[in-house]
């Protein structure tokens, strides 16, 4: 194994609350993350994720993301996300607003700063909105419609926005002792069944750089491949619902 250049922690805007280090596995290195899985006897919690937006992508283009997160077993979920944002333009009053966070992805080489506003659903509101017995908007919060009439175009109606789902998605944590930090892996499979695997860990902003190479060191331990392109859930997803063109 090459030996990884040292960094040096860089400088993070106070107002990030957390980073989040993403890999996406290789197709050919899947079975080996979920055999491990396997073998740790971790169940996944099970999630199925629907996106809305216009059929040229009107909002993921402007860095707008709508999402809706029915979970089994737990409170279903309404997400408005926009990225890339700079903290030190978003207006006070978000900032304490009750919900809303700014975090930082990384993911291969690439740093993203989001902010998001997460709202809970009733059972079965998601399953209204998504066959039209529900009007869309009323499905997101009045704090979620405002950030997106604040952030989203002006010219792009909620009548024009389709639900593009379903996306089945299993999730599980487990801690290993040896890297210190719990390790998420999310598997998400597309209708023409072509998944992706993603491992990711969240951690305190002060510490993202340590525990990055940590991770990192920690997946490659296991026989992972953790350079290359890296190719991302929402990205993904939305190009099959728009193009056709699956994950792997």
């Amino acid at each position: 194994m090459p030996d990884r250049p040292l960094k040096t922690e860089v400088q993070i805007d106070p107002a990030i609350q957390a980073v989040e280090v993403k890999i996406t596995a290789r197709v050919e290195d899947e079975d080996l993350v979920l055999g491990l899985l396997k073998d740790r006897d971790a169940e996944p919690e099970e999630r199925t994720v629907y996106f809305f937006d216009t059929p040229e992508l009107a909002l993921f283009d402007v860095g707008l993301v709508l999402r809706a997160r029915k979970v089994k077993g737990d409170a279903d979920d309404t997400t408005v996300k926009i990225r890339p944002v700079d903290p030190a333009r978003i207006p006070i009053d978000w900032m304490k607003t009750a919900g809303f966070e700014v975090e930082m992805d990384r993911v291969g080489d690439k740093q993203i700063i989001s902010a998001k506003l997460t709202a809970e659903q009733d059972a079965g509101e998601i399953d209204e909105a998504v066959v039209g017995e529900r009007p869309l908007r009323k499905l997101f919060s009045l704090d979620q419609e405002r950030l997106v009439a604040e952030f989203g175009p002006k010219e792009v109606g909620w009548e024009a926005l389709k639900p593009m789902g379903p996306i089945a998605v299993q999730k599980w944590k487990i801690d290993p002792r040896k890297l210190g930090h719990e390790v998420v892996v999310e598997r998400w499979k597309l209708p023409d069944k072509s998944d992706l695997v993603e491992l990711s860990i969240k951690v305190e902003p002060g510490e993202a750089t340590v525990a990055a190479d940590a991770f990192l060191a920690f997946l490659e331990a296991m026989g992972l491949e953790v350079s290359g392109d890296q190719q991302t859930k929402t990205r993904g997803a939305l190009m099959f619902f728009t193009t056709g063109q699956g994950f792997d």
